[in-house]
């Protein structure tokens, strides 16, 4: 009796209609004939129990390990990421914005969220990569290691545990391979010539008549770092810029609001700066105003300083001259920093540096199978994988007040806002100097319903801004992953009254450890530099020389006050040490700072995340008795043991007490939680050739799991196949799931955080924007009126009178949208619940015998989740605080305003806007979605059907049509959603329909040609009704993003039977985003161009 092997693999393998050479990904479908081969029962992924592939109880995709060898994708999750379900993944381009993150490859399913996709590695947990977190890098798993990737599109908690809410993804290693296989990869990852470089060896022997399999893999892969300068279509500049502005009382008024402008550069913050003096604009009448109000009333105030030809300088060498502003671009608001043909920089390419990280992976892996008996095989697998990532995120930036009143200014009022002497600054030019000293601007007064604000006057004001964007803040990040599994399982044909037993009992130990460097600035050694005078009488030892002025009051025994530490700079380790080694360094003008000055206001920062994860895993599986002749009854148990554990050393223990220019964060104390969990399945065929159907059958599965964290959870799923005919199945499901709360979102501590792009709920212009409905701008009215009040403050908040200086408009934006992110905390809850999920899944698979190798696959499903576990923003916070019909006291006590007297955040604001928040997660919102996979393949066999020796043609089209995708994450009001289905959006966009169509053609066994479409519809920029009410926004053809095709070819040439040579083209029309929407990246539109690629697969023995 020789050992049942338990398999888990997919059903398209069986034969006939799904046996394409075509690389592709498809849903299951049952061979065209159940006479047709001999079918052995099996383990397919959904389900523990054994059975006939075709009776398989839930929809799957699945993916051969040819379509990720073939694609001229650069990674795994890149492939991964065309397949619709999947393509709101995390892929390397996602990971350049955020700490700690480099590289990373998650899978999303139905874009619920990573955390609530489970990925495992032959039926079994691997740990994740992300510090705290369970969401895995399938990047980790080698490529060619891979038989298949088996992805079951609906709930299966109950099966595999906790986290599979809207799915599982199930690699499929390779198993007993014998003899050599080495796999290469070259090929272009961006149309300017940035490569992805990957080789990767398989090498595999049996000994002793073939009861010991052991085998060994290593991988290399290298990814050239893609920066935004390198993409062909952000170095064209192309955005949508204003033309009109609507008056509040008039948002229509029949003149289009923006327009295309190509080439545009920029001066708004260029690279080590732009210069510019103190000014006013003058307010354009209310009935039109382009230009809104702003008063210049402090050397601070934002007003003040807004880039204008006659104001604004820039640098050449260590000289300044006025900016060239070539064609201005831009007709409202009151500063306009854009022009075609001027000085500046390219606003697309300036600001975000890497878009794809550069990378690389080394991958081992080892393992053995080995027959103790006919019954037993014990099984061993080790992997090892040491990933390097570099990229460079948003430069450092800063504002420098430039004043006579220096001395008096002191200290900063911000992190990024510093004061330098007009005087005798030894970097400042002495044109921009004198300049500055004899500035003047004219004062205007409040604009009118019909007439320009009027001129006041003329006054003197020697003081200027200089801003910039600094050094690169560059972060270098080490993961190194180690996975151990142990196992032994079996098989008898007969236990006493259970048939066909298989059994299963394995440990794996998984840990992950990763260093994140993180370059930072040390504001207080930046600001330090920056003040650099001349020592004229060289008491510091040269006369003449550039020196910090904190050095000179050092030498002379002054006061070196410490801004930020209170006291001297002398009565802390850290103060004297910058004291004792400040650089003086040029901040006016690109290229002028030395190497030295660089390295002194830099600091490097090491994060240092571990995860670990166990898991014992117990299961056997059986057939008792077949009562009604349709069939043995299926029954599978099993127990389950798990433990996650994590900590980290956060950015606090290498700042220290020093003042930087990046995220704090302390240490993570070592968190874990342990499970222990019970599961049962059982499937009862209900007919079999029978006048009432060819096949029926009813499954059920349910889990029991006692969490150290949670308590106790149970959970269940029921399926149903039902096949009438032999040509057509139905299938259905429905499932419970549970996710967990990982032990980020338990035990996190307070780290800091901000509020990028926050908008005032309370500012003017927002509370009277034309998307407001009435009830909500009544209650913001009255509500931020009361806020007001408590700080002795009057504002129009309704925008009743004609002029809009009483308008609370923080930080003079206008729009009530705050310059920069608002700095708060945010940490972990421990007393979050599980998130709950329901999903149901109907499916129907025709294989009409009529027309032979054809098969379509439709698959419905419905998934909602409630309690999830998200984080309150600090907008829905502020916008919860002010919008209902009273005060949200408990949304109102985490959001804090700032006193107008003291300075804070940006420096003097004027009234009272928000500058700090705290933020955590809690179980309030749900999300749902519901939609239709399809599937539909076919094969023309040219001699079967025409009696030519012509080839053959596969063709396969597989896609989503997205129903629905609907988020409730409005804590005030749970009834109210945003519909995210055809809604363009920077955090993942979700098409209304998107598919892959694959058509190859064979012509015979040396040669295939492939071409792949990824084609998905237009999605809405602006929602119609939003048009409707402001039907002059924008142009009518720019309301959505139109339709969206990449177009892939492949050629495989067969050289021989050991040597497989590929070479093809990937996006080859040069498919691009459409250019009016402006250099922000959508990640769902390829972005890096038409790009090639050549791969050899070699197998020598």
């Amino acid at each position: 009796m020789h050992l049942k092997r338990n398999y888990l693999f997919g059903t398209t393998i069986l034969a006939g209609v799904l046996a394409v050479s075509a690389p592709a990904f498809a849903q299951t479908a049952e061979p065209a004939s159940q006479d047709a081969t001999v079918v052995e029962e099996v383990v397919v992924t959904g389900s523990r129990i054994r059975r006939d592939p075709v009776n398989s109880p839930t929809p799957l995709i699945q993916v051969e390990r040819e379509a990720l060898l073939s694609t001229g994708q650069s990674t795994v999750i890149d492939y991964l990421a065309t397949i619709p379900a999947l393509s709101q993944s995390m892929i390397p381009s996602d990971t350049t914005g955020s700490l700690g993150i480099g590289g990373l490859a998650l899978p999303n399913l139905r874009a619920l969220g990573s955390g609530r996709t489970l990925t495992l590695v032959d039926g079994r947990r691997h740990v994740g990569s992300n510090g705290g977190s369970l969401s895995v890098d399938i990047d980790t798993i080698p490529r060619l290691l891979i038989e298949n990737i088996e992805i079951v599109t609906g709930g299966a908690a109950s099966v595999y545990g906790a986290d599979a809410v809207s799915g599982v993804l199930n690699f499929v290693l390779r198993k007993n391979f014998e003899g050599v296989e080495i796999d290469a990869h070259y090929g272009q990852i961006n149309q300017n010539g940035e490569t992805s470089k990957r080789i990767s060896a398989l090498v595999g022997h049996n000994f002793f008549d073939g009861r010991l399999n052991v085998y060994a893999h290593g991988e290399y892969e290298a990814l050239d770092e893609v920066q935004s300068l390198d993409m062909d279509w952000l170095q064209d500049a192309t955005g949508l810029y204003g033309l009109d502005a609507d008056p509040t009382s008039k948002p229509y008024d029949g003149l289009v609001d923006v327009g295309i402008q190509r080439g545009v550069r920029t001066l708004q913050r260029p690279r080590w700066g732009q210069t510019t003096l103190a000014n006013a604009q003058r307010g354009s009448a209310l009935s039109n105003p382009n230009i809104p109000y702003g008063t210049c009333s402090s050397i601070t105030a934002s007003n003040c300083f807004n880039v204008d030809p006659a104001y604004t300088w820039v640098f050449d060498g260590q000289t300044a001259r006025l900016a060239n502003f070539g064609q201005r671009v831009g007709e409202t608001g009151i500063n306009r920093p854009n022009n075609i043909g001027g000085d500046g920089d390219n606003p697309a390419t300036f600001g975000t540096i890497t878009r794809v990280p550069e990378s690389t992976s080394k991958r081992f892996q080892v393992g053995a199978n080995f027959e103790v008996t006919s019954n037993i095989e014990a099984y061993v697998e080790a992997k090892y994988v040491d990933e390097d990532t570099y990229f460079s995120a948003q430069p450092v930036f800063y504002d420098f007040y430039i004043n006579d009143s220096y001395a008096g200014l002191q200290p900063a009022y911000a992190t990024n806002a510093f004061n330098l002497s007009l005087s005798d600054n030894a970097y400042l030019p002495e044109n921009l100097r004198t300049a500055i000293r004899n500035n003047t601007f004219t004062r205007y007064g409040a604009p009118t319903a019909d007439s320009p604000g009027a001129v006041l006057g003329t006054v003197a004001a020697p003081f200027a801004r200089h801003t910039l964007f600094g050094n690169d803040r560059d972060q270098e990040n080490n993961r190194q992953l180690q996975r151990y599994v142990v196992g032994l399982k079996g098989g008898w044909d007969k236990v006493g009254i259970v048939d066909n037993v298989n059994w299963d009992l394995s440990y794996t130990y998984g840990k992950v450890e990763v260093v994140n460097r993180e370059v930072a600035t040390d504001n207080q050694r930046f600001q330090m530099a920056a003040d650099a005078v001349f020592d004229t009488a060289g008491v510091l030892g040269t006369p003449g020389a550039i020196v910090c002025r904190a050095r000179l009051l050092q030498a002379s025994g002054a006061e070196t006050p410490d801004d930020f530490r209170g006291g001297d700079l002398r009565d802390s380790v850290e103060g004297k040490r910058a004291l004792d080694s400040c650089t003086p360094m040029n901040v006016f003008g690109k290229g002028n700072q030395s190497a030295e000055a660089l390295d002194y206001v830099s600091v490097d920062i090491n994060v240092r995340e571990v995860n670990e994860q166990e898991q014992g895993l117990a299961s056997i599986s059986g057939q008792l008795w077949d009562f009604w002749g349709a069939g043995p009854l299926g029954v599978a148990l099993g127990a389950e043991y798990r433990r996650e554990y994590t900590e980290a050393i956060g950015r606090d223990r290498d700042t220290g007490d020093r003042f930087l220019f990046l995220n704090t964060g302390p240490d993570f104390p070592g968190a874990e939680y342990t499970s222990n969990e019970y599961f049962a399945e059982v499937s009862v065929p209900l007919l079999r050739d029978s006048f009432l159907g060819e096949y029926a059958e009813l499954s059920g599965s349910y889990r029991f799991a006692d969490y150290s964290t949670v308590g106790t959870v149970d959970i269940y799923g029921v399926n149903l196949v039902y096949r009438p005919i032999r040509d057509i199945t139905f299938k259905t499901s429905f499932n419970t799931s549970v996710r967990v709360p990982d032990l980020g979102e338990n035990f996190q501590p307070l780290v800091q955080t901000f509020a990028n792009g926050f908008v005032d709920p309370c500012a003017t212009a927002a509370i009277n924007s034309p998307t407001m409905d009435a009830e909500t701008r009544t209650n913001r009215i009255a509500n931020c009126t009361a806020l007001a009040k408590e700080q002795g403050l009057t504002f129009d908040f309704a925008g009743a009178t004609d002029t809009n200086v009483d308008d609370y408009n923080p930080f003079g934006r206008g729009n009530g949208t705050y310059a920069s992110g608002v700095a708060g905390v945010g940490g972990g809850n421990p007393n979050l619940e599980p998130e709950e999920s329901k999903s149901f899944t109907f499916s129907a698979v025709w294989q009409p015998r009529f027309v032979p190798n054809l098969s379509i696959i439709l698959d419905y499903y419905e998934i909602e989740i409630d309690q999830v576990i998200a984080s309150v923003s600090a907008q829905t916070q502020a916008n919860n605080c002010v919008s209902g019909p009273t005060l949200n006291l408990e949304a109102c006590s985490v959001i804090f305003r700032n006193n107008p007297d003291e300075p804070f955040a940006m420096g003097a604001p004027q009234g009272d806007p928000i500058g700090g928040f705290i933020q955590g997660s809690i179980n309030y919102a749900q999300l749902s979605t519901r939609g239709l996979d399809f599937t539909a393949r076919y094969r023309w066999d040219f001699e079967e059907m025409m009696g030519l020796n012509w080839g053959q043609l596969d063709y396969s089209i597989g896609g989503l049509w997205l129903i629905e995708q609907q988020s409730f994450f409005n804590a005030a009001d749970p009834t109210d959603f945003d519909e995210d289905a055809s809604l363009l959006s920077t955090g993942g966009s979700n098409p209304r329909v998107r598919f892959t169509s694959s058509l190859t053609y064979t012509p015979n066994e040396t040669w295939s040609v492939n071409w792949t479409a990824d084609w998905q519809t237009a999605q809405d920029i602006i929602q119609l009704r939003d048009f409707v009410n402001n039907a002059d926004s924008r142009p009518a053809n720019m309301l959505d993003t139109g339709n969206f095709a990449r177009h892939d070819f492949t050629v495989r040439w067969n050289v021989r039977d050991d040597l497989t040579l590929r070479a093809g083209v990937v996006n080859a029309f040069d498919a691009e985003q459409p250019d009016y929407l402006g250099t922000t990246l959508y990640s769902n539109f390829d972005p890096y161009g038409r790009r090639f690629f050549v791969g050899m697969n070699f197998r020598p023995w």
